[in-house]
């Protein structure tokens, strides 16, 4: 006869949750396994990483890729940039949009609602459909860039750290992100604090804001991926060289006379590592964020 309940074999009583974590380890090797041959790779010397046999580990290791990657591409200046148009468009999305889903959350206005779902309607269309219109009213920007009042007879904020920073000053996740989680703020906390003498934006930066740090950590998270991974609109925006950011100077490894793969993980080797420890300080944070601000 079997042995039932909590006399049961351990091993089949835990089947479920050993299975589970066998997946998840499984899931995460496949993750983990591109940045491992990014990081091998980037210290092979070219005739290993061109050979006709698959070879993991280097038989020596070429740290001098690295140096090279580093002067290859004014490393210091593209990292410059890019920390610079990282953090005003991270401070500017936690700022901006903690104040716009505040207003959401505990303003009461005609239209809110339809406005609200209105801009969680763009949400759904991709950047690449608005890349052109962006690029029109950054280039038509006035009195910018030798621009009159319409816009007119300049470049405005082309090739411009603020036209690079434009579209991420603010965006809906943002505002839907700190919407969520003001909703679920305590009322009485926001009342007593009025019933005591402090006005709306007394409450907003001594009360709400103040106790809204997961949600901020989790946005900046966000929005310092967002900004620091962009390709795409500095390419479009940015032709000067001083102003190139960091995934533009790793396009530049890709010649005609072939791309300088050693470099190349070098250089992203480089770029990955902010990022990895950034999420490394922050994933509690997201954690939390993610489950006080309702994102179930």
């Amino acid at each position: 006869m079997a042995v039932q309940g909590s006399n049961a074999n351990p091993v089949v009583r835990n089947f479920p949750k050993i299975l589970t974590y066998i997946v998840l380890t499984l899931g995460a090797f496949v993750m983990v396994l591109p940045f491992i041959w990014m990081l091998l790779t980037s210290v092979k010397i070219d005739s290993e990483i061109f050979g006709d046999s698959l070879k993991w580990l280097p038989s020596q290791f070429d740290f001098q890729n690295y140096s090279n990657a580093f002067t290859q591409t004014n490393m210091g200046r593209l990292f410059a940039n890019t920390v610079f148009v990282t953090a005003v468009s991270v401070f500017s999305q936690v700022i901006l949009g903690s104040m716009a889903g505040y207003a959401f959350a505990r303003l009461h206005f005609k239209g809110k609602n339809i406005l609200f779902f209105s801009l969680l309607a763009t949400m759904m269309v991709p950047f690449e459909v608005l890349i052109i219109p962006v690029f029109l009213f950054v280039r038509a920007f006035p009195l910018a860039g030798g621009n009159n009042l319409l816009g007119q007879g300049g470049t405005g904020l082309f090739n411009t750290y603020a036209g690079l920073i434009f579209p991420n000053l603010i965006s809906v996740f943002s505002i839907f992100l700190f919407r969520q989680f003001y909703l679920r703020f305590p009322h009485e906390i926001e009342e007593a604090a009025i019933v005591d003498g402090c006005s709306r934006a007394g409450v907003f930066w001594r009360i709400l804001l103040p106790n809204s740090r997961p949600v901020m950590a989790t946005m900046a998270l966000f929005a310092f991926l967002w900004s620091w991974n962009d390709f795409l609109w500095p390419l479009v925006v940015v032709k000067k060289d001083a102003l190139k950011t960091l995934q533009l100077g790793l396009s530049l490894f890709n010649q005609e006379q072939g791309t300088q793969w050693a470099e190349l993980m070098a250089a992203s080797t480089m770029a990955v590592v902010p990022v990895i420890i950034l999420y490394l300080v922050l994933q509690g944070f997201l954690t939390k964020g993610a489950v006080t601000s309702g994102i179930d």
